[in-house]
């Protein structure tokens, strides 16, 4: 058996986990934050393959 996994984790210690709230509300609100900027992201590139998709029918008919 390999303790391999052992490693994984928070780091012992009197910081560790969720013991400090306000650090884990500002993890929360950098998650958030970054969260939706990939999802402003992701609309951004669907709206111009919406709009990409629209001019190649436009232009057949």
């Amino acid at each position: 058996m390999s303790s391999a996994g052992a490693a994984c984790g928070p780091a012992p210690g009197p910081n560790h986990g969720a013991s400090n709230p306000r650090k884990f509300s500002e993890k929360i609100a950098l998650h958030t934050q970054r969260q939706a900027e990939e999802t402003a992201a992701f609309q951004e590139v669907m709206m111009d393959l919406s709009s990409t998709r629209l001019t190649k029918i436009t232009r057949r008919s």
